[in-house]
């Protein structure tokens, strides 16, 4: 959605059958949305400026995640997913170039 002066407009739509959890986060400069679905593996989604909406980025195995945090350690960003089910898992956040 979007503001459209008095009212939201729709922008984008996901698929969340399942879904439990749909988190913003914003690690650096990079802003991210992370669908977390009891039926099916966690979407991390990307905001792609350009084309001024989230585009599909990774997939994540997290048994029913419930809730996901982004977490500043040590001059390193991690992202912390628990989960019902299973393990809380804990993800590195790594940026690779590969202009070079």
């Amino acid at each position: 959605m979007k503001w459209g002066g008095t009212k939201f407009l729709d922008l984008q739509r996901m698929p969340s059958r399942g879904s439990m959890v749909f988190q913003p986060l914003r690690i650096k400069n990079y802003q991210y949305a992370i669908l977390g679905s009891d039926y099916s593996f966690t979407q991390v989604y990307f905001w792609e400026a350009g084309k001024g909406k989230f585009v599909k980025f990774q997939e994540l195995n997290i048994q029913a995640p419930r809730s996901f945090t982004h977490v500043f350690v040590d001059k390193q960003d991690f992202l912390f997913a628990s989960s019902f089910k299973g393990n809380t898992v804990i993800y590195k956040h790594i940026i690779v170039d590969l202009s070079v």
